[in-house]
């Protein structure tokens, strides 16, 4: 399997990177929004002051249902692949949704932003993926898209469009300011900001395309 290169996205070895209070805000809410818009639940978020010794500031987000059960040894693993690839892929538009706000906030491009453990576990949860499809034989000719050279790329421009977006301007800067504001914010606080703002369900449109596979086809003569 080939995963590809994300050094370019990396900051040099040695680099260091002075972060504000504020910046941290606009990277845990460019998380928020990402995920949002890919319709996953988001528990919590947390923001706490940069280099004290207390928890990080994180987002707490739905976690991948598909890939769970694929984990538990079911009869029919192919009927969940199509959920499991396409929940993983938007865990990893989430996770470089918060470096792509952070670039935003800061006025710099995206791969002069220091988010190595984000990209860490965005490459991780794509290795995992792939682990997990290797021990099932039913999954030898499924849809192999996360394997792709460019898929990584793929996925950090999904997430910074969504960042970039005129449109959810508005909603970025309402959960980063409340956050600046509260320090935490409950998933029902984060639906409340978010309301109104687009989406887009991607599992709603492979569960459709399912259910067409398993409708039977009608003789015509």
């Amino acid at each position: 399997m080939r995963i590809p290169n994300i050094e370019h996205l990396l900051r040099p070895r040695g680099a260091t990177q002075k972060v504000s209070r504020e910046a941290i805000a606009y990277h845990e809410a460019g998380h928020v929004l990402v995920c949002y818009h890919y319709f996953r639940d988001v528990l919590h978020a947390k923001l706490t002051e940069p280099n004290v010794g207390e928890e990080p500031s994180h987002v707490h987000f739905e976690p991948n249902h598909a890939l769970a059960s694929l984990m538990q040894r079911p009869g029919n693993p192919g009927r969940l692949w199509p959920e499991a690839l396409e929940q993983t892929l938007s865990t990893v538009r989430i996770l470089l949704g918060g470096p792509a706000a952070q670039a935003l906030y800061q006025g710099v491009a995206f791969n002069q932003i220091d988010g190595g453990y984000d990209y860490q576990l965005a490459v991780r949860s794509l290795l995992s993926l792939e682990h997990l499809r290797l021990q099932y034989d039913e999954l030898a000719d499924v849809d192999l898209s996360h394997r792709n050279a460019s898929t990584l790329d793929g996925l950090a421009a999904d997430a910074n469009r969504v960042i970039q977006s005129m449109d959810n301007q508005l909603y970025l800067d309402r959960i980063a300011l409340r956050l600046l504001v509260k320090g935490s914010l409950c998933g029902e606080e984060i639906n409340d900001l978010l309301a109104g703002m687009k989406r887009h369900d991607r599992l709603r449109d492979i569960h459709r395309k399912l259910v067409l596979r398993q409708r039977p086809v009608r003789d015509e003569h």
